[in-house]
């Protein structure tokens, strides 16, 4: 059960993150195969650490934009740490979680970057990276209070 949770949300990520409009997203795979890739997006590639985060947290930033960027690239990938760190087996789990988080993101951007299906951003593994740490956190504590609640029942 907990697979399919996994693989409807990451269906979910995908069309947010990647297929944002399906008609744009193959209209860009289309332009990007017959130019030979790295299609010139409507913004150049921020290349620049916080180059983003910092303009949205200027006082002349629209709020809303800014909670729904920062906001969102953080939240999105909340689900992913908890559902990763329950599906993984073995040590370490919560470091691997967030690897994997963070090359997900990568991955997304890149993508993006190469079919110009979005805007590549560093900004946005920073945020995404920051929603799978903060995932891992929730289910950490979620995982420490089930097992105290558990192991008080026991010694009953």
């Amino acid at each position: 059960m907990l697979w399919f949770i996994f693989l409807i949300y990451s269906a979910i990520l995908v069309k947010i993150i990647v297929i944002k409009k399906t008609g744009f997203f193959i209209h860009s795979l289309r332009q990007t195969w017959r130019h030979g890739g790295f299609k010139k997006t409507e913004a150049p590639p921020n290349w620049t650490i916080f180059r983003t985060i910092n303009n949205y947290l200027s006082p002349n930033a629209n709020k809303f934009e800014a909670f729904a960027n920062v906001g969102g690239n953080i939240i999105i990938f909340i689900p992913f740490g908890i559902l990763v760190a329950m599906l993984l087996r073995g040590r370490y789990k919560a470091i691997k979680t967030i690897f994997l988080g963070f090359l997900l993101s990568t991955g997304f951007e890149f993508f993006q970057l190469y079919t110009s299906c979005g805007n590549f951003d560093i900004d946005d593994i920073i945020l995404n990276t920051a929603g799978t740490i903060i995932g891992v956190v929730f289910w950490s504590i979620g995982h420490y209070i089930l097992n105290a609640f558990i192991s008080s029942k026991t010694k009953m």
